[in-house]
């Protein structure tokens, strides 16, 4: 039987051998896993610290909304609604509310718009008497500023007073507003219009389901 004896400068390669194996072992097995899994955690830490600040910063946002909202209310200003379409009624009940109808008025809307962004227009002709010029104005602030959602196109207050033994002052009120309602995937005007409703005189509530 054959036998070797490594010398000594051999033996020494072969330790240092399996010291760099030990070493590429340790390597590969241990030390690039503790370093994915210290980027991972960190990763992890870093995408937490964003989700903090950014809830931080809702929360500081929701607070200043809920502070602003606060102050509407304390001033009496109702808070915005874009109703979904058809909103007719209600829209009829709100105006009907501030409207005043001890005197004439008539409130007409033409039909219906489906705009790009998806939202309905509704162009209203309104116009009214009142008894001064205050309360003229109060009304149509009432409509602007009230429940829905409306652009004032265009106003003009025309004051009429009679002479003779019934002398008397009256203010006549006409404005055209747009209001503005949003389009659902099962409701929405089509694109010819309502005609059936075109030209329509709704001061009345008996008027609204013709």
């Amino acid at each position: 039987m054959l036998t070797y004896t490594f010398s000594k400068r051999e033996k020494v390669l072969l330790a240092l051998l399996a010291l760099v194996a030990v070493v590429i072992a340790w390597y590969q097995l241990v030390f690039v896993r503790v370093q994915t899994e210290t980027a991972e955690l960190d990763a992890q830490i870093a995408q937490a610290q964003d989700q903090i600040v950014s809830n931080q910063t809702m929360a500081a946002q929701l607070k200043k909304m809920s502070t602003e909202v606060d102050a509407y209310k304390a001033q009496g200003i109702l808070p915005i609604i874009v109703p979904n379409y058809d909103n007719t009624q209600s829209l009829m009940a709100y105006l009907n509310g501030v409207i005043p109808t001890d005197r004439e008025y008539h409130i007409d809307f033409d039909d219906p718009e489906l705009k790009d962004d998806n939202t309905v227009h509704r162009v209203g002709q309104i116009s009214y008497e009142t008894g001064s010029y205050e309360e003229a104005r109060a009304v149509i602030q009432n409509i602007a500023y009230g429940p829905y959602l409306c652009i004032v196109d265009s106003l003009g207050i025309v004051k009429k007073t009679t002479s003779g033994s019934g002398a008397s002052t009256t203010f006549t009120t006409t404005c055209k507003l747009t209001f503005i309602e949003k389009a659902t995937k099962n409701a929405k005007p089509s694109s010819q219009g309502n005609t059936e409703n075109k030209g329509q005189d709704l001061s009345k509530m008996s008027d609204w389901n013709k």
